[in-house]
């Protein structure tokens, strides 16, 4: 294996978290209903997820793309 002059350490694959993709790849957007809602839309491989940005809320999915999960969360919400 080869060894850098500045950094002697191996090269070691990094330490896995099973949380960090779920923290790493969310982003938030907000759903313009009456009342507006937040969602968390993320991805975990190909599938992609989303949930209200709200404690105790479950996912849904998994969807195909991050489009066709954000218009199921606007028609789910548009129908509550």
């Amino acid at each position: 294996m080869w060894k850098s002059i500045t950094n002697p350490a191996p090269n070691c694959p990094p330490i896995l978290c099973p949380a960090l993709p779920f923290f790493a790849m969310s982003k938030i957007t907000t759903i313009q209903t009456i009342p507006p809602v937040n969602v968390k839309l993320w991805s975990h491989g190909s599938k992609h997820f989303w949930a209200y940005d709200y404690p105790g809320n479950s996912k849904n999915g998994p969807f195909k793309s991050e489009k066709l999960a954000l218009l199921d969360a606007t028609q789910f919400s548009s129908d509550s």
